[in-house]
Order: C-alpha cells, then sequence, then structure tokens
C-alpha cells in the first residue's frame, strides 16, 4: 500500500539527495496535491526549485540557528499546517585524513549534521507527539556503521545520529510519531566530487531520491538503506572483529600490515 502525505517538509533542498527528493515528491505526488516546503540555506537554489512547481513553496532556513529554526518552523504551521513528513536532509561533507586531522574541521561537521538536525527535532517532536501523528526521517549515512578512511569529520556525525535515531525511535513507540534514519552509499554530488578515491556502486542524486521516496511512502521500516549490495557488504563489514577489519583497510587504502 503506498502512502500519501499531504505536506512534506524537506530540509537541506538546496542540491543533491534534498532538491532531487523535492522534484521526486514534486512529480510523483502531482494528482495527491501534496505541498512540498523545500528549505536550505540557499535562497537562490530554493527559488529555482519553487519555480519548477506550484506545489513547491521555499522556506530559507539555516539549521545551525536554532531561532532561525523555531522561526521557520512557525511560519510553516501557519502557511500550511504541521508537516505530515519531515525529511531533514542537511549536511556538509569534507574528506579529513589523518595528516588534515583538525578539530575546527569537525565541529563545523557536527554544527551542521548533528546539532543541526537536533535543533530541528527539538521543535518538531512534541509537536507532533501533542498531533499524535507525523513521520521524520533524518538523513545520516552509511558512513556512519564503521570507522572509515579520510572521513573522520564526517562519518562521527552520522554515527552519531544513527544511534540518535535508534533512541528515539525505540522511546517513541505508540506515540503516533513514526522516526526513520536513511542511509545512503556513496551519491555523485558537489561534496563527493571531494573525494580522490574510488567510490563504489555511486548512484545519482536522481536514484538516491528514488530509494528514498520508495523507502517513505511504501513502509514505516525503520532503516532506508541503499544500494543494497554496497550496504549488505557493510553491514557484514561492522561485525568483523577489529583485527580482521583493519587489516581489511589496510588492504583497501594499499597498506601493508606491517
Amino acid at each position: 500500500m503506498t502512502k500519501h502525505f499531504r505536506t512534506v517538509w524537506i530540509v537541506g533542498a538546496s542540491a543533491g539527495i534534498g532538491a532531487a527528493l523535492v522534484a521526486k515528491f514534486a512529480k510523483s505526488d502531482t494528482d495527491a496535491g501534496t505541498t512540498i516546503i523545500a528549505s536550505a540555506r540557499s535562497a537562490d537554489a530554493l527559488s529555482d526549485l519553487a519555480a519548477s512547481s506550484k506545489n513547491i513553496h521555499a522556506v530559507p532556513l539555516d539549521v545551525t540557528k536554532p531561532d532561525a529554526v523555531r522561526d521557520a518552523i512557525a511560519l510553516i504551521e501557519d502557511r500550511f499546517g504541521l508537516p505530515d513528513l519531515v525529511v531533514l536532509a542537511a549536511g556538509i561533507y569534507s574528506p579529513m585524513p589523518v595528516d588534515d586531522f583538525s578539530a575546527k574541521t569537525i565541529r563545523d561537521h557536527f554544527d551542521v549534521n548533528y546539532f543541526g538536525m537536533v535543533n530541528c527535532l527539538e521543535i518538531l517532536i512534541p509537536k507532533m507527539r501533542k498531533r499524535g501523528s507525523g513521520e521524520i526521517a533524518v538523513v545520516a549515512s552509511v558512513a556512519g556503521y564503521r570507522g572509515l578512511p579520510k572521513a573522520g569529520a564526517y562519518g562521527p556525525t552520522k554515527a552519531a545520529l544513527i544511534n540518535l535515531c535508534e533512541t528515539l525511535r525505540g522511546e517513541l513507540g505508540e506515540t503516533g510519531v513514526c522516526l526513520r534514519v536513511i542511509n545512503p552509499g556513496f551519491v555523485k554530488t558537489r561534496l563527493t566530487d571531494k573525494n580522490d578515491f574510488d567510490m563504489p556502486y555511486l548512484q545519482t542524486p536522481e536514484q538516491a531520491a528514488g530509494f528514498v521516496y520508495r523507502g517513505l511512502t511504501r513502509g514505516n521500516g525503520f532503516e532506508i538503506a541503499f544500494p543494497p549490495p554496497f550496504v549488505r557488504q557493510l553491514k557484514l563489514a561492522r561485525i568483523l572483529p577489529y583485527g580482521l577489519y583493519f587489516k581489511l583497510i589496510r588492504k583497501v587504502m594499499g597498506k601493508s600490515d606491517g
């Protein structure tokens, strides 16, 4: 059975999966009359999205500013009502090999990728609980499954999000609020274009948005993870003993055991 949402709010909609997911909802849910609210820091990118469909409405937002998040949600409630579905996809990424280890880089990633999502959840969860319904999907990453080379700033933020979502899913229980996590593999964006290593099973944002859309509209399972072959490999790596795991990482990085 396919679910239809009356109002969808997508945060982090200026590019990548977020922008592609806005377009996917606009195209697939036209007949259902779904209202799609797109938020991001880039007002220009949002304007282009809003111009592409009468069902898309732009609400600029910097998730690192709690007051701005509060104001945006108040505006959305006033104009459209509390959304039925919220997808929190805002995030930044920079590769950080150990030679470039930087506390500032790590803090910058946590400010957006983790605390930016927390700023939204802090307001959304009580409102949805009071209403007794609602769905929130948080975009983390398969990079949060286990420590990966050059992901010292990005990976920990996604591991923290996965852990947080697991905690909230269990506690929300029968409140009517469905908390889900989205764990994509490599997606070709201006962010992953920074990588200087092979990215297996690399997908376009449109392919990724297709996985997310199907997961959101066809079920209520906790995790939406893709692409399936890559997810299976990384979940297997997650349960390997440390000794085997680090040998595998050294092999992948082209290093010897010694």
